[in-house]
């Protein structure tokens, strides 16, 4: 900012004619000797852009255009800083402040973002890594779905009589379907992946779309195994043994693709996903693997 010399000209955010000393502003991203020439009245009450200070005539935008189009946007919640100062976490930046206190984090792995993101239409945020091997399409999903049902007939030499379909669904719509079913869940419905339902002779199993392809796999086994329960053994309320069946069986079938980090993964739970499958794989040790599937008949 500096004073011009007493002349005659017009202020740019006013337009009224100066004729006191006019006040010049440069901002660094505009052309070599391009100024704005402000009027002492419009210095005095005009609003200040929050990043580079000049003055603005409308005060319905914190900042002033030029900074708008080049404002840094937070790698968190990717909504632009409209302060000079940004945050960095774990190298990574820029964050806002309210990111840098608690970042989001992929709903997948958990983990902060870094440079890239995505956004699902439901609201889903998945980081680089995650999003990569997503499945969207349902073709795509009814062919692993194909597999999934073959390895599972392999491994456990069962196959299900009732023709069970597929569907892909968003978080909204999954929602909608277990509020139908006025299923008792055993994990906050935002942390539901997928469900069987049955509505009269009909059988399902409602997946969400977007999920990466191993995780897709371990939810659909998990699914599938409570279907072959809801034909064989319908009466088990067993949360223990009916969740922890469910999950031995996308347990296995990952262990037979050799997928030993999400394999893993699943024994480390310590909700009942985890202690099922864990009592679940000391039986198999001990009694075999039809141990597990008859525990389940026994269990109504």
């Amino acid at each position: 900012e500096k004073m011009e010399p007493r002349m005659s000209e017009f202020c740019h955010l006013c337009g009224r004619k100066i004729d006191d000393r006019a006040f010049l502003y440069h901002h660094d991203r505009w052309q070599p000797g391009q100024m704005l020439r402000v009027c002492r009245d419009c210095v005095g009450h005009k609003p200040r852009c929050l990043i580079c200070g000049i003055p603005m005539a409308d005060g319905s935008q914190p900042i002033c255009t030029t900074c708008q189009q080049n404002l840094l946007h937070c790698l968190g919640c990717g909504k632009p800083i409209l302060t000079p100062r940004y945050y960095s976490i774990n190298g990574q930046a820029p964050y806002c402040q309210a990111c840098s206190i608690e970042p989001p984090t992929c709903d997948i792995c958990g983990q902060p973002f870094t440079e890239q993101r995505w956004q699902l239409s439901d609201g889903r945020q998945y980081c680089e890594k995650c999003f990569a091997t997503t499945i969207n399409l349902p073709e795509e999903a009814q062919t692993l779905y194909g597999d999934v049902t073959r390895w599972m007939e392999q491994l456990f030499h069962i196959a299900l009589n009732v023709p069970t379909s597929l569907s892909l669904v968003d978080r909204n719509q999954l929602a909608q379907v277990m509020e139908a079913q006025n299923t008792a869940l055993l994990e906050p419905p935002d942390r539901t992946l997928g469900i069987y339902a049955r509505r009269g002779i009909k059988r399902g199993i409602y997946i969400q779309t977007g999920l990466p392809r191993l995780l897709f796999i371990q939810v659909c086994a998990h699914e599938l195994m409570h279907a072959w329960q809801g034909e064989n053994c319908p009466l088990l309320h067993n949360s223990l043994v009916r969740e922890g069946t469910a999950e031995w069986s996308a347990w296995k079938v990952l262990e037979a693709l050799g997928e030993r980090l999400q394999s893993s993964a699943m024994i480390s739970r310590t909700d009942i996903y985890g202690q099922g499958l864990r009592w679940a794989l000391d039986l198999e040790a001990r009694q075999g693997s039809s141990a597990v599937l008859e525990a389940c008949r026994q269990s109504e």
